[in-house]
């Protein structure tokens, strides 16, 4: 039985499988038949998703299956089916869900230390000489380090191979490494520094045939990629996933920092810094102080363990992609996760998914509204925002690839602010023009309904589970509560992220309307809310045509409470707090949630999914510009 998958890469003719089975670790090379779709008048057991009859061919090989959508790639409508064949073998042997134990897997934080006699040491060239290599596995917490120095134990946890010379130490780790090579390899910057520095090093010391002995399957590559604006250098071990630490925080945190050092991200997230160097060079310390040198090393392994404790993105990558059946290293891509995530959806009511475009040309879309703010100092700010906006529009309007109609209503969005467009018809219309069926709700919006729904029921299990730990202190609540946690968190993500693969022009259902009608519905209900708010203040305020939305963007709007302020008269700052908070409850969110259901109706919506909640009481704030302001939040 195979209970769960670490590693499924496509080569060649195989794919090549890593998992466990019946309670031990395997790898196979699978000479796997895919299996694509074409159209069939007869009986058929499968489906387009238009509800053409479609019958599978199975071929003998996955180069055979290659070759088949090489031959008909100009054939529209021909041929069905992924041609990402590790998605369609995962979905073959783990068709529920797949139930993964991570106390099972090799998960290896990894440090490299190098000499620095001309300088920072290069990639590309690697000719500065390794001192140590330190690994942690996560999950059992031991260290193991290799070096070419006398160094002295401190802790119970780590291990120090001493090795005679550079060549010995790199021998003796790749040892190690054929034996025990890990499911995901993490580190701070370690894809794009402490990787390719040593599989460099082990190519100029070992010789190019012993870099492929950093994959299980004796198969590596280099890549240029870039990251950040520049050029760099990483290599592919194929079979293990590389899930660097570094690209894990900027990827899932919503906090920008002033800096993404680990020194300053460990200071952050753990007030904990990485080891001072008691010298002035980096050179003078590991030549004066080899043992304070390496200590320092094994703190930097230790630091990402502990950020992982706390933060716990490589669970949260890990429950992603068992989630979407996908491989650890596709959490990085939108695109992928969406779609294996809607490939194994749709193939539970049989419905296959088309070919993928190969090549797509877009015109720039339109994107979200952003409201020239009123520079300047206010008093008495409140803000409200809208609930998930972009999947909340998928749901509002049906927006799905079958659901689409071929028209588009020629229309302005100052022209539906002031209904002066006929939508009497009765079809559902997005901000852009674009309509859509609501006869039945389309794929796209069910499957974000359904991962919407989910997110809310983890919440709830987590916070039931929070307050059983609050009121028994016992730890198995508290490991329920963490469970949760990254459930509800991957649902977030997986949410926020839909929007980014359908307006991606390499995503296998792209359409440049589909992607406009939710950025111009998005316009849309702002402005509309920003236009309703304006009418309710005058109305209250007695005045004409005053503008009290000091700035808006995207899914938020800023209102200037000042005047209700001084209505009343009240001076005491913590009564004035309580007595918004209560008026933007009983009054402006039930207003809001009625204007709303007014354009829904209007525009004919599919549902009406529009919620938008007071965020912030402020009694200063400064904006110099868009996007850029300061509050002080009082609640």
């Amino acid at each position: 039985m195979k209970e769960f998958y670490t590693n499924i890469s496509p080569y060649g003719d195989e794919l090549l499988v890593r998992g466990f089975s019946d309670g031990k670790r395997f790898e196979d090379r699978v000479r796997y038949s895919p299996r694509l779709y074409h159209p069939f008048k007869g009986k058929c057991t499968h489906k387009t998703l238009d509800g053409t009859g479609l019958v599978a061919r199975t071929c003998k090989s996955v180069k055979e299956a290659r070759m088949l959508i090489k031959r008909y790639e100009n054939h529209e409508n021909y041929l069905y089916g992924t041609d990402r064949f590790q998605y369609q073998y995962m979905a073959d042997y783990w068709p529920g869900r797949v139930d993964y134990d991570k106390e099972k897997l090799r998960i290896y934080t990894i440090d490299i230390e190098v000499k620095s006699e001309e300088g920072f040491p290069n990639v590309d060239d690697a000719t500065e000489q390794l001192i140590c290599i330190t690994i942690k596995d996560q999950v059992r917490k031991a260290i193991l380090v290799w070096g070419v120095d006398d160094y002295t134990v401190k802790k119970e946890n780590v291990q120090y191979v001493k090795c005679d010379d550079e060549r010995d130490l790199l021998k003796k780790f790749l040892t190690f490494w054929r034996d025990y090579a890990p499911d995901v390899l993490t580190g701070w910057n370690s894809k794009y520094f402490d990787v390719p520095y040593l599989c460099r090093r082990i190519e100029n010391v070992l010789g190019e045939a012993a870099v492929r002995r950093m994959s299980p399957w004796q198969i590596t590559d280099s890549d240029i990629a870039y990251y950040h604006g520049r050029q760099v250098t990483f290599y592919r071990l194929l079979g293990i996933a590389q899930l660097d630490y570094l690209q894990l925080y900027t990827k899932f945190t919503i906090k920008n920092q002033e800096r993404y050092t680990l020194d300053h991200i460990a200071f952050v997230e753990l007030g904990e810094k990485k080891t001072e160097n008691p010298y002035d060079t980096f050179k003078e310390w590991y030549t004066n102080d080899i043992q304070s040198f390496i200590d320092y090393n094994i703190n930097d392994v230790e630091l990402v363990d502990r950020l992982e404790d706390r933060l716990q993105l490589i669970e949260l990558a890990l429950t992603m992609a068992y989630h979407a059946k996908a491989n650890f290293e596709d959490v990085f891509s939108q695109v992928r996760m969406w779609d294996t995530i809607i490939f194994n959806e749709l193939l539970k009511d049989k419905i296959i998914v088309p070919m993928r475009k190969m090549s797509v040309r877009s015109p720039e879309l339109i994107g979200a509204y952003v409201k020239e703010p009123k520079v300047g100092f206010h008093d008495w700010v409140v803000s409200f925002d809208l609930n998930s906006l972009y999947p909340h529009l998928i749901m509002q309007y049906n927006i799905s690839p079958e659901t689409i109609l071929p028209e588009k209503r020629d229309i302005l969005i100052d022209d539906l602010l002031e209904k002066q467009v006929d939508l009497s018809d009765g079809i559902c219309t997005a901000g852009n023009g674009t309509m859509y069926k609501k006869d039945k709700q389309g794929f796209l919006p069910r499957i974000i309904q359904k991962e919407y729904n989910d997110r809310i029921k983890y919440k709830q299990l987590m916070l039931q589970a929070e307050q059983k730990y609050a009121d028994t202190r016992d730890p198995k609540y508290e490991k329920l509560a963490r469970k949760f946690h990254i459930i509800q968190h991957s649902k977030k993500i997986s949410l926020n992220s839909a929007y980014g693969a359908i307006g991606n022009k390499w995503f296998r259902y792209y359409d440049h309307r589909e992607a406009e009608a939710v950025t111009m519905s998005g316009q849309l209900n702002l402005k509309w809310i920003q236009k309703k708010l304006n009418e309710y203040f005058n109305n209250l305020y007695k005045t004409k045509d005053d503008d009290y939305i000091i700035a808006s963007d995207t899914d938020s709007v800023y209102i200037n409470m000042a005047p209700l302020v001084k209505m009343t008269g009240a001076t005491d700052k913590k009564k004035i707090v309580k007595a918004l908070d209560k008026f933007c409850v009983d009054k402006i969110e039930p207003y809001i949630n009625k204007v709303y259901q007014e354009l829904g109706k209007y525009m004919n919506v599919y549902a009406q999914k529009m919620q938008m909640a007071r965020e912030v009481i402020a009694d200063k704030g400064i904006w110099t510009a868009k996007k850029r302001y300061i509050l002080n939040v009082h609640n």
